[in-house]
């Protein structure tokens, strides 16, 4: 596939594009672009469905051409305006972090992209995905919210509570450097445990243990320090729980016991 015609809002960041693709023709408007075989909009999702209305609206002939969006979140049916001008219309979503783009040339082989919409479009896609290395996956349109809530959560949010371990360090009176040196080894090693051995066994730490008392000592120390984190700790503690249940370790006492401090609840109520 050529590089075609780049069209931004910035001329900056198209030109930064087009040096990166290797070629291109800088565009300043949507009515400035040319006719191609494959579309793709990769705007901000609250834009899509505007693009496309403009785009459906332009001189250019849609028939038979493929038009696809990169959101993780919508389906192809953003795209309707497009397909109701015999556009063939999807959506794939490469599951991938993309903060150093030069990184992801090395790094992209192996990706998993999602792909949903028409079978026309998702086929050739496919083909194309698979090219650079990404294995495809398709996903119906009702999962799509789901799904990248999923992501944000194994991604994004793992991010920021890497940040919130690193305050927790902070406030214990250990420096950012330092923070960072004792985790970063710690999340990677945990990270790969989980990928290679499933989440139940790569559960260690004081709830595998059954420590009741060490988890009342962090609910104190974080109360004490910073109080918002409290929920974020406990709620994934009602998920470790679940694991240490799965791992077949602990008696339903002490389970019981642990889930009473991560709810609020008297264990002596149970």
């Amino acid at each position: 596939v050529q590089p075609g015609d780049f069209f931004n809002r910035s001329a900056a960041h198209s030109k930064a594009a087009i040096e990166f693709c290797g070629g291109g023709h800088l565009c300043l408007s949507l009515t400035e672009m040319t006719d191609a075989d494959l579309w793709l909009i990769g705007t901000p999702d609250d834009a899509i469905a505007d693009i496309a209305r403009q785009l459906a609206n332009s001189r250019h002939n849609w028939a038979n051409t493929i038009v696809f969006h990169a959101s993780g979140l919508h389906s192809s049916s953003l795209l309707e305006p497009l397909k109701n001008k015999g556009a063939l219309v999807a959506s794939a979503h490469p599951v991938h972090s993309f903060a150093d783009p030069k990184q992801s040339l090395v790094s992209f082989g192996g990706t998993t992209c999602t792909l949903e919409g028409g079978p026309l479009a998702i086929e050739q896609l496919a083909e194309l995905f698979s090219h650079i290395g990404s294995t495809v996956i398709r996903i119906p349109a009702s999962g799509k919210a789901l799904y990248h809530a999923a992501t944000v959560m194994a991604s994004n949010y793992l991010v920021a509570l890497q940040q919130i371990a690193i305050e927790m360090l902070k406030q214990a009176g250990i420096e950012q450097q330092q923070a960072e040196q004792i985790l970063q080894p710690l999340m990677t090693q945990s990270l790969q445990n989980a990928q290679k051995n499933g989440s139940i066994s790569a559960l260690t730490g004081p709830v595998a243990r059954g420590d009741v008392k060490t988890l009342e000592l962090h609910l104190d120390a974080i109360s004490a320090k910073d109080p918002k984190n409290l929920t974020i700790y406990k709620e994934l503690g009602k998920v470790a729980v679940e694991l240490a249940r799965g791992q077949e370790n602990l008696d339903e006492a002490r389970l019981r016991a642990i889930t009473a401090l991560f709810s609020d609840i008297n264990s002596s109520e149970q």
